[in-house]
This record gives C-alpha cells, sequence and structure tokens, in this order.
C-alpha cells in the first residue's frame, strides 16, 4: 500500500506540472518555443531578411531557405550553433517554428567562413567567432513527394547578439518577414541533385587565407528553359589585403580562377567580369619588371549562366572552386577553396527574365522610435569583467560546497517573508484532514507534501526556464490570473474554515485521490504543494535566480540538483507543520482547539487572499498607489481582523461551531492577546505613523503590497509631508524620456533610467549602484524600508550614483502597460544578461568604465550591505589610483 500510494502521488504531482507547461501550447497555432522580445529591444544595427529559392518547386524538389542579418558596423553577429555555451556570447540559432509541412535536410550553413579571434569583451575565452557586414545562413528543405499545388508559408524565429569593442546588447529572439513558396505540378518534372561524381580539378587546400571571405549569389533565381541568369561571386577583403584578377600575368601574383565543377547541366559562359576596373602598379624587382592587378576591400564577379532548351524543372546547383593569392605588404598567403553553392530554380512556366544587373538591396527596417529604445548597452567591460556567481565558483570547487550552497540559500529562504502566508494555510488544511480522518494519522499525507514541493518546485523552475527563459517562473508567479486563482482558493478555504459552507472536490477528483480520502486527499496536497511553489517564486530568492538562468542556456543537470537541494531544505519546516495537526489531533480535548485553530485559520486565510488580490491588480497594469487594494486597505483589513481574532480567542464571543461554553486556558489567554497586541500594534500605521520596530521592519513591511511608503503621510496643517519628499514622478509618455524623469527616494535619490546614470557616473566619476528590484519582490520592500534608509547605509549610497530596475513591471503612471512591461523585460535580459542572474533584490556596483566592481543578492542585515557598498567604493578608488599613477609615468 505505501508504494500504491506514492506511486500514485508522483504521477499525479507530474501529470499537474505537465498540464501546466503544455497546456497553453496544445491548441494554438503555430509559434516559436519562446516569444519574441519586445519590439523596443531589437536592435536597429541589424536588418533581418529572409527568402526562398528557387521561390516555385515541384514536389520531391529541395528548395532553399535563407535568413540574412545585415549588420551596421562596427557591429557582429555571432555563428550558430545548435547548443548554446554557458560562457561567452550567444551564438545564433533558429526555430524554423512553421515548415509548411517541408523536410529539414542537414544543418543550417553560413554563406562564409567565420572571423575568428580574441575578443577583449571575452578574455576568459580563447576566441570567439562571428560576421560582420552581411551575412547569410541556408537550410536545405525537401518539399514532400506528395505535397499539393499551392503556396506555402514558411516561418521562423531567430535568437541573436549583437557586439562591437566596447559593447554587447542583450540577446534577442525576433520572427523573420515569412516567406512563401510555390509548389507548382509540373508534368515531367524532376529534381536536379548534385552529381556526386563531380569534384574541382584540384582539391581545396586544408587551410584557407581568414583575411577573404567569399559568397555567391545567382539572378534571377528563377527561369525558364533557355533563359540565362547571372552567377555572382563576391570576394570581401580585410584592410591592407588584396587579391588579383582574373587578367593577372606574370610573377607579380597568382591571378584569382574559377572552376564551375557543378553545374546540373547548365553552361557558365562568357569571361568573369570584374564590378569594377583593378588597381594597376608597375615596380621593379632587381632587373624584373613585375606589374600587379589586384583588388582591395570588396569586388564582385559575374558570369552569364545559360539554361538549355528542354531541360527538366527543378532545383539546379552550381558549385564553383576558386584558386587565387591575398597579399599585404608584407607577405602573401594562397588559397584555393570550394565556395557556397548556388541554386537557380529551372520552372516551365517562369516569366523570362532578363538578368539582373546588380545585387537587389535588402529592405531597410524601420527605425525604431527613441521612445521605445528600452535596452540600454551592456558595457563589455563589464561583461568582461564580470566576476563568476556564487554558483559558478561553488561548482568549480566541486559538487560539496554547490550542494551546501544550495542548502544554504533553502535556510536563508525560510526567514523571507515570500513563504510565510504557507503557514497557517498548511497547519489549517492539515487540521481539516485530521478532522476528517476523526484523529486518523496524516503522516502519509505529510510526506507526499513534502515529496509533491520539493518535485513541483525542481520541475517548474527547470522547466518553464529551459521554455521560456530565466524569468518564466518569476513571471509565472506575477500573473494576474494565476493570482485571482489563488485569492479565490484563499477565500473559499477561509469562509469554509468559518462553517459557512462545506467545501468539497467533485466526486470524481476524490476518487482519483485515494479513493475520496479525507475531502481534499492526495490532490489536495499535490495542490497545495504547487500553490506553495507559485507563491515562493513571487521573490526569486539567491541562488535559485542563477540556476533558472543556467537552466535557460540549455544546462539542467546542476539546475535540477540544485533546485532539489532547495526544495528540500525549504519543505522540511512544512513537512513538520503538517505533521502538528495530527499530533494535535490526539491531545485531550482537541475539539475545542481544533475548532478554535480552523475560526482563526479562517480569518488568517481570508487576510492573505487580500494580498493577492492586490497582485492580481498590479498583474493588470495597475500602479501600486492606484489599487483598490493598496497597503492602507490591505493593512486596515488585517488590523480588523488579527481584532476579531483576539477577541475570539479570549472567549468575548462563540460561534455556532464552539463546544458549550468555551473556557479561556493559558494557551488561549497568550495566543488571543498576541493577536490583540498585533492589531493595536499595526492600529498606527493606518494613522501615517508606522511603527519603528523590527517587527514592523522584519515582519511586517515584506507582506504589505507595494505601496507601503504610503503609510508614512503625516498629517501637518491640513496637508501632509511624505517621507519620499524627494521622489518625483514622470509626466512624460515616452518610455526613455519618463525613467529619466521618475525617481524614488530610500535614504537616498534612485534613478530609474540606466542609461542616465551611466551618463552621470561619467562625467562625476562615481561608481553606479544598480538594484534589480520589483513591484511583486517583498525582500526588496524590507530593504527599501529597514536598511537603505540606516545613518550608516545613506553615508555610504551617497557616493553612488544610485539607480533602481524594476524586472516585472515599470511603475510610472504616465505610460501604457506595455510600456511599462516592455521596460520591465528590457532590465530583465539587462540583469540576465550583465550577471547572469534573476533575483530580487540584487545589487551591482559599476564602476564608471563599465566594470563590474561586485554583486550582492537578496535581503541582507545592514552591516552586510555596509560592507558591500565599502568594498566595491575602494574598488573604484584603487582604480582610479592606478590609472593616475600610469598617467604620470605615461607623462
Amino acid at each position: 500500500m505505501p508504494g500504491r500510494f506514492l506511486s500514485q502521488t508522483a504521477t499525479l504531482a507530474l501529470a499537474l506540472v505537465a498540464s501546466l507547461v503544455l497546456s497553453p501550447l496544445a491548441f494554438a497555432d503555430a509559434a516559436p518555443k519562446k516569444k519574441d522580445s519586445p519590439a523596443g529591444l531589437k536592435p536597429k544595427e541589424v536588418v533581418l531578411s529572409a527568402s526562398v529559392t528557387p521561390a516555385r518547386a515541384a514536389p520531391g524538389a529541395t528548395v532553399t531557405y535563407q535568413v540574412t542579418a545585415k549588420v551596421a558596423p562596427p557591429w557582429h553577429v555571432y555563428t550558430y550553433a545548435k547548443e548554446l555555451a554557458s560562457e561567452g556570447p550567444r551564438n545564433t540559432q533558429f526555430d524554423v517554428f512553421d515548415q509548411a509541412g517541408l523536410t529539414a535536410v542537414g544543418d543550417w550553413k553560413a554563406s562564409r567562413p567565420p572571423i575568428t579571434r580574441k575578443e577583449p569583451a571575452f578574455p576568459d575565452l580563447e576566441s570567439v567567432s562571428y560576421f560582420e557586414d552581411e551575412v547569410t545562413w541556408s537550410l536545405a528543405l525537401k518539399v514532400p513527394a506528395n505535397a499539393q499545388g499551392g503556396q506555402k508559408t514558411l516561418r521562423n524565429q531567430i535568437y541573436f547578439q549583437i557586439c562591437n569593442e566596447q559593447s554587447c546588447k542583450p540577446p534577442i529572439r525576433s520572427t523573420v518577414p515569412d516567406v512563401t513558396l510555390t509548389i507548382v505540378s509540373n508534368a515531367g518534372a524532376k529534381v536536379e541533385t548534385k552529381t556526386e561524381s563531380a569534384q574541382p580539378k584540384r582539391p581545396d587546400m586544408e587551410r584557407n587565407p581568414t583575411e577573404v571571405r567569399f559568397t555567391t549569389a545567382i539572378e534571377p533565381a528563377e527561369v525558364p528553359p533557355g533563359g540565362t541568369a547571372t552567377l555572382r561571386i563576391s570576394a570581401n577583403l580585410e584592410p591592407g589585403w588584396h587579391i588579383f584578377a582574373t587578367t593577372q600575368e606574370g610573377e607579380g601574383g597568382q591571378k584569382t580562377t574559377f572552376d564551375p565543377f557543378e553545374t546540373s547541366g547548365l553552361k557558365v559562359v562568357g569571361d568573369w567580369t570584374p564590378s569594377r576596373a583593378p588597381t594597376l602598379k608597375t615596380e621593379f624587382l632587381g632587373t624584373a619588371l613585375l606589374e600587379q592587378q589586384y583588388f582591395e576591400d570588396e569586388v564582385t564577379w559575374s558570369a552569364p549562366v545559360q539554361v538549355p532548351e528542354g531541360v527538366d524543372a527543378g532545383r539546379k546547383l552550381i558549385q564553383v572552386q576558386a584558386s587565387f593569392q591575398v597579399c599585404s605588404d608584407q607577405f602573401c598567403k594562397p588559397g584555393r577553396l570550394t565556395l557556397p553553392e548556388a541554386v537557380l530554380a529551372v520552372a516551365l512556366d517562369a516569366a523570362p527574365t532578363a538578368p539582373v544587373s546588380a545585387a537587389p538591396e535588402i529592405a531597410a527596417a524601420p527605425e525604431v522610435p527613441a521612445s521605445k529604445k528600452a535596452v540600454p548597452e551592456v558595457a563589455a567591460a563589464s561583461a568582461s569583467a564580470a566576476p563568476k556567481t556564487e554558483i559558478e565558483k561553488s561548482l568549480q570547487q566541486g559538487i560539496i560546497p554547490f550542494l551546501l550552497l544550495s542548502i544554504g540559500a533553502g535556510l536563508l529562504a525560510l526567514v523571507m517573508p515570500c513563504v510565510w502566508p504557507m503557514v497557517p494555510i498548511t497547519v489549517n488544511f492539515f487540521v481539516k484532514q485530521g478532522h476528517a480522518k476523526n484523529g486518523g494519522s496524516t503522516t502519509g499525507l505529510a510526506i507526499t507534501y513534502c515529496l509533491s514541493i520539493i518535485g513541483i518546485f525542481t520541475l517548474v523552475g527547470v522547466l518553464f526556464s529551459a521554455a521560456f527563459g530565466a524569468s518564466a517562473a518569476q513571471n509565472l508567479a506575477t500573473s494576474p490570473w494565476l493570482n485571482a486563482f489563488v485569492a479565490a482558493l484563499f477565500l473559499t478555504f477561509g469562509l469554509s474554515l468559518l462553517g459557512l459552507f462545506e467545501f468539497r472536490l467533485p466526486s470524481f477528483l476524490m476518487n482519483a485521490s485515494s479513493h475520496g480520502e479525507s475531502r481534499g486527499g492526495l490532490l489536495g496536497v499535490v495542490f497545495m504543494a504547487l500553490t506553495l511553489t507559485i507563491t515562493s517564486f513571487t521573490c526569486t530568492f539567491p541562488v535559485v535566480g542563477g540556476l533558472l538562468v543556467m537552466a535557460a542556456t540549455g544546462n539542467y543537470l546542476y539546475p535540477v540538483i540544485g533546485l532539489a537541494t532547495f526544495a528540500t531544505v525549504l519543505a522540511l519546516p512544512f513537512f513538520l507543520l503538517a505533521l502538528a495537526p495530527g499530533l494535535m489531533a490526539r491531545m485531550p480535548k482537541s475539539g475545542d482547539w481544533m475548532n478554535a485553530v480552523k475560526v482563526v485559520g479562517g480569518l488568517v486565510e481570508m487576510g492573505a487572499a487580500f494580498k493577492f488580490i492586490n497582485n492580481v491588480e498590479l498583474g493588470m497594469g495597475t500602479i501600486p498607489e492606484d489599487c483598490w487594494f493598496n497597503a492602507p486597505t490591505v493593512l486596515t483589513i488585517w488590523v480588523v481582523l488579527s481584532l476579531v481574532s483576539g477577541i475570539y480567542l479570549l472567549g468575548l464571543f462563540r460561534t455556532d461551531h464552539d463546544h458549550g461554553d468555551v473556557k479561556v486556558g493559558p494557551g488561549r489567554l497568550v495566543i488571543g492577546s498576541l493577536f490583540v497586541f498585533l492589531a493595536l500594534f499595526l492600529a498606527p500605521a493606518l494613522f501615517g505613523r508606522p511603527p519603528k520596530s523590527q517587527i514592523w521592519d522584519r515582519l511586517i513591511v515584506g507582506l504589505l503590497p507595494p505601496d507601503i511608503d504610503s503609510l508614512k503621510a503625516i498629517p501637518a496643517g491640513g496637508g501632509g509631508v511624505v517621507a519620499e519628499g524627494q521622489a518625483r514622478h514622470a509626466t512624460s509618455t515616452k518610455p526613455d524620456e519618463a525613467v529619466r524623469q521618475q525617481t524614488s527616494f530610500h535614504g537616498v535619490p534612485w534613478g530609474w533610467s540606466y542609461e542616465a546614470a551611466l551618463e552621470q557616473s561619467k562625467a562625476e566619476n562615481r561608481p553606479v549602484l544598480i538594484d534589480f528590484t520589483g513591484v511583486y519582490c517583498t525582500n526588496c520592500r524590507q530593504m527599501e524600508q529597514a536598511v537603505m534608509p540606516r545613518p550608516e547605509v545613506v553615508g555610504q549610497l551617497q557616493e553612488f550614483v544610485t539607480v533602481q530596475l524594476y524586472t516585472d513591471i515599470v511603475p510610472i503612471k504616465s505610460l501604457s502597460v506595455d510600456d511599462r512591461e516592455e521596460l520591465a523585460t528590457a532590465n530583465q535580459l539587462l540583469e540576465a544578461t550583465l550577471v547572469k542572474e534573476t533575483t530580487n533584490p540584487f545589487y551591482v556596483a559599476l564602476s564608471p568604465s563599465g566594470e563590474i566592481l561586485g554583486t550582492l543578492g537578496g535581503y541582507r542585515e545592514p552591516s552586510v550591505f555596509v560592507k558591500f557598498l565599502k568594498d566595491a567604493l575602494d574598488k573604484h578608488d584603487n582604480a582610479g589610483q592606478v590609472a593616475r599613477a600610469d598617467l604620470s609615468k605615461t607623462n
């Protein structure tokens, strides 16, 4: 029986998580695995286009799908890779999410060799490979032999990152323009393929010069039998190098030659004509006169391609081998290589078209308005100097330090307010289970609860991060629909515990849940574990954020181990809480106690529900201070519920379910007095005077809605003086202007614009302190209220240019909801790119040049936070002294 019980538990847990992951996708139209980045994040330095060659193909044919990236100098884009590396820049990846029934043949190929060299932005890597100017990636797609005629749409998403020598932009996902392929059914049409025996006259050289890059093209891409196309071969050279003309003679240099060794029955005729005249140079070498004809920078050679009459329709491959020599002023390098294949489509019904004389221009992308430029550039120096995360450091030391770090993070999470609302809810749930069992054991359900927490926390974290990005689990926890469901659930549980009605699951769920065991039973326990998991993600804990980033990049082993270890530590106290009602049930006269716990627990659950209602309003785009259930409203509800709980426990009134005369014993007296104390303790905050106490700072602040500063208004002469008097609210409706106008005040003024902070930092030679924060983040409120205003902290903060970057939603009232979310997404990407984290709060100290001086995550004691700030300032001062010393030596 125990084995069967645990087997049912695992099955239900996995099924529940799978339904969460798959249900949004099961009925969706073709869509990429991960949604596109917001439009404002897409760099204007890159223009993307797509095409398919030939544009018309017969069933059974193979077409070439191409994606071209045109990159503005001095930026470059990185090479394609199936798997992302754990370090360094983000390689380019593709997700052809709608292949229109075609089948991929092989893998993506670039139109030319990449540049491979050491890059200053990534000093830990021996080299990186990238493309400058323009590159085209190609993928062969096979048209099914039984394909029906008509138009097919190909849809593809590209994931890429661009960098230059000074900075990198965060990686983004962008769906390229749709491409239409026409399937034609030509009688007798057949598809030409490359002749396997066709080989160039001489083999390619093993090593070819990287100072020149070749591309091929054929225009037009589709011609009828008897028509003519133009084959073009372009050579792009690095500065200082040149390549010789096809007419070069003598000993002045090796002339460039082309060998079309595979033509699929077509004929390459005539001479190779360059796009411009070569440079002529004559010099004496001893007594010999040397004449040179060469090209610098870029040149394109063209030759006509004739399509014979009567040739079969289909896709024709043309391959050319180039033999050449490139030279600089010091030395020369020979080369011989097979160029990327060109593809010409022969269609029986194609219109006769004269060869195009020049390559078509790629359409320019629409200019991104300045108001939409949400993501600032990440300084390359900071990326290169970024210290390894705590996870990376622990993994370098071995698995034991890594496990100890995960255990420590779990212990730290237990003192954070994110999980506190689940404490009374857990006790109430298992009290009800024990009552339904008439004092029976709930140990099996407690074990199930513990294992479900571990399994669901691990699976939700890894699966959602891998499928939707590092911040997906955090975004899920802030979903208004999920919070509305949790709020409704808590209200239902609370009213049920108060005896307003009996909450029962449908009979089919009860039967599925261990044969209807105990009104909730197994399924209820798994659901409770899921609730705890989701609510805990409202503030991602230190270490967990790094593990989610690791999972998002495709590394799953250590995230699974780390999250499982973390969740085990988090689950153990809840396992003990789950056992407590069962132990209480065996105490003498437990009926009165159980009823009292249910009544008080019901009131507590109703109080928790209103905090989740506030989350719903925030998720719908409401600014915190404009919410109906804002901090003053929720605090008033808590004061009333605490007072009612205290009066009830002191025996001043009874409910219909109490047993006879209520006797107030020592336990009820103490706990009832504590509830009355809590009501009186919180009440002054409703009149603008929050208590100055560790209880307020450590316990209450993190649980209240984010507009807690509104409680600090102190009436003065009919008006009011707000504690955040130096805060400013933006009036602009343009995102980049609004973030520069908006400020907050927590001990010192905090700006909201990363770019403005960098500008001020360079102008004043002061380091930047970034506070990656969130509207939903409870630990962020604790830091803002209990740590930042302290005099010893303010003294250090004044030495920084301080900036707060919200990663869930940027609460600027003058902006639209879409703009707020877009800015938040930009800040998420900045955090993940800069420090490989998604934790809130997370503090990053940067030098004016962009070098990372230090990082710190989560709620920290004032002494720890002060030390972090001092260490960052010391590094900044030391770097300045070294720079001045170097300057004096130079002078």
